[in-house]
Formats: C-alpha cells, structure tokens, sequence
C-alpha cells in the first residue's frame, strides 16, 4: 500500500529480450490513400464501426466489422489464416486500429486474453477493401506467463515523427513480484516499403525502473490503457493508495524520441498534490482513462458525491510543453456539465476526447458515459438505462448535452440498457480542420443483445445515425444470426491516438 504525491521519474533503459516479429505485407490496390482516415478498415475515406464479441462461441470470441462501403463481416481467428480458435480464446477482448503499412486501410489488432492456457495473444490482421486479408497476419505473445492474459487491453498511436507506431499491450493478471499484480509490453512497429517488424522494447511493471510505486497482489496494472504520440496512460482503479483499498491511481509514460522506450514517468492519485478530492476505498480512479493533443481525463465512477453513493466524476489533467498537471474535477453537477448527481449513477465509467463531437468549431470536447444513470420515460424511471454527456473543457460552451435514447437517440431507454457503458471515437483526418469526431456509445445490454449507438456529426436530421454497408442505421447491432446474449457494444475498437 501506499499514498501517491505527484509523482516524476526517469526510466531506466530496460529492453525485453523478446525475438522481433517481421512480416512482409502487399498495399491494397483498392484501399484509397489521398486523404488518410483513422479508423478506415475498407478505404473508403469513412472510419468504421469495429465491435468485439469476446463471448461468442463459448468464448472463442470473433470480431463484428461494421464497414461503411462493403457488406458487413465477421473475423475470427480461423478465417483471419492466423490459426484455429478454441474455446476460452476470447478474441475480440480487446481491438485497436491503424495503418501500419500506410496503405490507406486500417489493420485490425485484436486482443484473445484467454488463448495459450490464459497466457494470452495478440492478433494483427491486414484490412482490406472487403474487411481483411487472410494473409499476412501476426501473432504476438509478448512472451507472457501462464495465466497472465496479454492482450486484456491494447492502445496504439503513431510515434512523434510519425515513421511508425508504438503498441501497448496489458497482461494485468501477470505475476510480477506478486499474484496479479500485472504488466504492459511495448512494442515498436516500423514500415519499411511494406515490410512491418514488431520489435518488443520494454516490458514495463509498477516494479520497472523508473515507474512510481512498486506491483502488488491484485493491482492488474495495464488493464486500462490509452495512447498518444506522446505516450501512454495507464489507469490502475484497483491501486491502493494509503489504506484506501482499490482507490486507484494513472501513470503516465512519456518519450521525446522516435523508436524509444518511454523516459519519463508521472503517476496521480487523489492522495496527489493538486488532485482534487480524497483517496477513498472503493472510488476506482482510473477506470477509464482517454488522451488526446493536451488533454486527458480519468473518470472515477465509484467516487460519492455528497453523499450519494457511486455517484461518479472525472478528474481533468492538462498536457503543455512544461509537463502534466492536474486540471480539477467534474461532476454532474458543474456547472456546464449536463445531468445531475445521483446515487449509482457511475459517471466516468467510460470516457473519450475528441474534436467537434458537441460544438462545431474545431473546439475539443469530452464524453462521458453514466451507464448507471436511471432515466425516466412516460413517467416511470427506466433504472441503469444509462446516458453519456459531452462537454467542452473548461471555459465551458454552451453546447453541452445530454445524448440518450428519449432525449436525441432512437429508441426507447429502458431498465438495464446501460448506455455509455462504452465509448470509442469514430475518428476523421486531421488533414481537414473542419471534419468532426463522434463518439460510438456502447448500450451492452438492449434487449438482451446490445447495440452501438452514436453522438452526432452536425445539427441535421439524422445527425446520429451511422452507415454501415452503404445505408444509415440508426443504431447498430450484431451481424451475424442469434444474437441474444452477444453484450454488443461493450468492446469497441479504438482508432490510434494521435
């Protein structure tokens, strides 16, 4: 146990002892190139909708590919030509896109924590103009322990210069000086005229030179990740800080290089100077976390809030030149910030920072999913029926709302949908200054199956829908046939960060 401060060190240079993993791949023809989008798994110019079943099949877990252009799809590891899939497998756990070979589709990076005993895999799989390839994959494995579960989280984004990515990989039930104490592997990607290497630079832990604290029994440590250019932010809600058990705490690694392992290290709970609130048992700070440009977010969903339990907030940090610094908090009840504060709401379950998803001038604004939330509809609470927020950071606009099923979604909320559980940005070039984000909204629980739904891209009619297969949908289900129990929308693909 321990009480965080503001936390800065400087790594130590720790490289894995891992093989690099190379793969030749061949450019699509097919796939356009003219303006990159992130997120585009067909080329089309459009992100798509990419949704993980990691229940499907006893388990073997598939991945739902709702293209915008192109028929619909699912992947699994048999027919993505990586192997067999077997029972307990859970492929689709977790999944990130982006362009590695710079051909204009986004490849799919697919998580199967349960694979090879519980040790855990990761899958890359090529897009293509019809979904994927069914060549030219790779299997990763990070060289993980039994019962570790590498690939339980993934996130990826582009290296400052932009000359290939880094992919972050969480194995929290790895056994690092202490059962489940957890771990991420990093990894380099380059391109060379299409040939992609996969280089392991450093396996990182709470024991790792350079990162603050040090693993302990149960702390899952890279269950939670999000990434930039500038590095990756690791949420820990199980981190106990103090006495306060699972109070949680965020670690940020960083790097000024291109190909590097990270270099600096800064770690916030709120024990931390700065930080606004107490380090509570139970808050779960850092149970979601998001970054974008110079800002990122953790939510707290199990914080209370006078004195409503689980009520939730999110804590804001700002990212300048200088170095991170905590930003304050938020709840339902700032002032600019839509909703109010009630018990079990769970605010900051989920959350996403993206461009233009509420106001429309290239300002960057926050979601932020309630699945607890109880909405009432023709006079009756519809209990966890859930609702997402978006807002800008503050000096707040005054477009902020409320996006749920009676108030701008189709459908009807109702009792258990747990909208917002979920969030994931559809992403758009940043080679257009006016495009807009939107954020898919997870409702894990509609009608027993789930759907996918969105914030809206402008202020017209039908601003929230999503195309799939050439036609707007309102809200977007399984593919496939029998679809009851699917939980869709509680895993969706994030495009890399930026």
């Amino acid at each position: 146990m321990r009480r965080f401060g503001a936390s800065v060190l400087i790594a130590a240079a720790v490289v894995a002892t891992l093989t690099p993993e190379r793969v030749a791949t061949a450019a699509q023809a097919s796939c356009q190139t003219d303006i990159p989008v992130i997120g585009d798994v067909d080329g089309d110019g459009r992100s798509d909708l990419v949704v993980g079943l990691p229940g499907r099949g006893t388990k073997t877990g598939e991945v739902d590919l709702r293209l915008t252009t192109t028929s619909s799809r699912i992947l699994t590891l048999t027919n993505s030509g990586l192997g067999s899939g077997a029972q307990g497998d859970e492929f689709g756990a977790a999944a990130v896109l982006a362009d590695l070979n710079a051909d204009g589709c986004d490849d799919i990076i697919v998580g199967a924590p349960g694979s090879n005993g519980g040790a855990g895999r990761v899958h890359v799989v090529l897009g293509a103009e019809d979904g994927f390839q069914t060549t030219d994959g790779v299997t990763l494995d990070g060289g993980a322990t039994s019962g570790g579960r590498f690939g339980s989280a993934l996130a990826i984004a582009p290296n400052q210069g932009k000359t290939g990515y880094d992919l972050w990989v969480g194995a929290p039930l790895d056994d690092v000086g202490a059962s489940n104490s957890g771990s991420v592997v990093h990894y380099l990607i380059t391109n060379s005229s299409g040939d992609l290497e996969f280089s392991p630079a450093e396996t990182i832990s709470q024991n790792f030179p350079g990162v603050p604290g040090s693993a302990e029994a149960g702390d899952q440590f890279g269950a939670v990740l999000s990434a930039t250019a500038r590095g990756l932010l690791v949420g820990d809600p199980l981190e106990n800080v103090g006495k306060a058990t699972d109070a949680g705490s965020i670690t940020l690694l960083t790097s000024s290089g291109d190909n590097a392992p990270f270099e600096k290290a800064f770690s916030w709970s709120q024990a931390s100077a700065g930080v606004p609130g107490n380090a509570e048992s139970g808050d779960h700070f850092g149970a979601a976390v998001n970054a974008f440009g110079g800002h990122f977010v953790a939510g707290v969903p199990d914080e209370d809030v006078n004195g409503r339990s689980n009520a939730g907030m999110v804590q804001l940090f700002s990212w300048p030149a200088s170095g991170p610094v905590p930003g304050g908090e938020l709840k339902q009840y700032t002032p600019g910030v839509p909703g109010i504060v009630e018990a079990g709401d769970r605010f900051g379950a989920a959350v996403a920072i993206g461009r233009n998803m509420g106001c429309f001038d290239n300002s960057v604004q926050i979601a932020v999913g309630a699945p607890g939330e109880d909405v009432t509809f023709n006079g009756s609470a519809r209990k966890d029926a859930g609702t997402a927020v978006v807002f800008t950071p503050p000096p707040f606009e005054s477009c902020a709302r409320a996006v749920d099923q009676p108030t701008l979604l189709a459908g009807n909320p109702e009792t258990g949908d747990r909208l917002g559980s979920t969030l994931a940005l559809g992403r758009h070039s940043d080679d257009d200054d006016d495009a807009s984000d939107r954020a898919f909204i997870g409702v894990p629980g509609e009608d027993g199956s789930g759907i996918v739904q969105s914030t809206p891209i402008g202020s017209g009619a039908n601003s929230t829908d999503i195309l799939v297969a050439g036609g707007f949908k309102s809200s977007v289900g399984y593919s496939g046939d029998a679809p009851a129990g699917t939980n869709y929308g509680a895993v969706i693909a994030s495009p890399a960060g930026e």
